[in-house]
C-alpha cells in the first residue's frame, strides 16, 4: 500500500533528483500531504492521479538524514500515546501514523492523544 511510495519517494529524495512524476492513490496522496506540511516536498497535479513531485533541499542537501519505511503489511507496529509523548521529548525522529483521523505524524497524534500503525519515521 504505502511501501513502493515512500521507496521511491526516498531514493529519488537521496540521490538529489530535483523533481519527480509519479502516479497516486488516494492514500499515498495523504502521505504526501504531511510532507507538504513538512515542507520537504512541493507538489503539482498534472492530470487525473499523476503528479510532479519538487523535492527540496538547503544547500543542495537533504533536510532530513534518514527516511525509513516501517510499514510492513504481514506486521504492523502500533504505537500508544505513551511512546508518542516519550518520542516528542526527545525530538530526533518524525513518525507517520495510520490513524482512525487518517495519516498524520507524532506531533499530531500527541494532540489528538491517539496512537497507530506506525508507516514511516524520518531522522532529522
Amino acid at each position: 500500500m504505502f511501501s513502493n511510495t515512500i521507496n521511491v519517494i526516498k531514493i529519488n529524495y537521496y540521490f538529489k533528483k530535483k523533481k519527480l512524476k509519479i502516479k497516486l492513490n488516494k492514500k499515498e496522496i495523504k502521505i504526501l500531504k504531511i510532507f507538504l506540511k513538512l515542507n520537504i516536498i512541493k507538489l503539482i497535479k498534472n492530470n487525473k492521479n499523476i503528479f510532479n513531485i519538487y523535492f527540496q533541499y538547503i544547500n543542495n542537501e537533504p533536510i532530513f538524514k534518514n527516511i525509513k519505511n516501517m510499514y510492513k503489511p504481514s506486521k504492523p507496529l502500533f504505537i500508544n500515546l505513551k511512546q508518542i509523548i516519550k518520542i516528542n521529548k526527545k525530538n530526533n525522529y518524525i513518525f507517520f501514523l495510520s490513524t482512525n483521523k487518517g495519516v498524520i505524524n507524532n506531533w499530531e497524534a500527541e494532540k489528538y492523544k491517539i496512537g497507530g500503525v506506525l508507516i514511516l519515521k524520518i531522522k532529522i
